[in-house]
């Protein structure tokens, strides 16, 4: 042993110290820490921020697509479906329909008759939606004219029910009100 080293072995105890102040103690050790994370905490803001900003941009990009209705004339036009006239005769036959009215203890009856509609109209977006993405195809264009025909035949189905519903109410009027038909 040298003579240091004897020197450290006889003076230990002078040389440690007598009591270290915790404060002091956990001071050190946040820096030490604070250091450390400092790295992951910006990876961990950094990962988050990508993440909102990934969710805003498809909820942006969705919105878009799935709110915004497919401009239903121009691509009629586009695939010169428009010389069948559908849609004008459809919306002559919704006009017509905007103006019925029946018993309001007869609206049950049409309820069904609206949820084809509903669905039908789901299914003609979807038609649209198809034409969009993969361009246009004949079976699908068999596809718009067929929703066409069993939608002026249903729009036709409705309006005769009205006129039956509003022959037999005269006939046998009842007391409830009359509400219109939402088409």
């Amino acid at each position: 042993m040298n003579d240091f080293e004897k020197y450290i072995l006889e003076n230990k105890r002078q040389l440690e110290p007598k009591k270290v102040d915790p404060k002091v103690w956990l001071a050190v050790e946040n820096e030490i820490l604070k250091g450390k994370n400092k790295r992951f905490q910006y990876l961990i803001k950094a990962l988050i921020l990508g993440i909102i900003l990934s969710f805003v941009a498809y909820f942006f990009y969705s919105n878009i697509h799935q709110n915004q209705p497919l401009d239903e004339e121009r691509i009629l036009a586009q695939y010169d479906l428009t010389q069948y006239n559908f849609t004008q005769q459809v919306n002559i036959k919704k006009q017509q329909l905007a103006k019925a009215s029946v018993p309001q203890d007869k609206i049950e009856d049409f309820q069904i008759l609206l949820q084809q509609l509903e669905f039908m109209d789901g299914q003609f977006q979807d038609y649209l939606q198809y034409i969009e993405e993969n361009g246009y195809q004949e079976f699908i264009g068999d596809q718009i004219l067929n929703f066409y025909k069993s939608k002026i035949e249903l729009l036709d189905k409705i309006q005769k029910e009205v006129e039956k519903i509003n022959y037999y109410e005269n006939l046998q009027p009842s007391n409830s009100d009359k509400v219109e038909i939402q088409i």
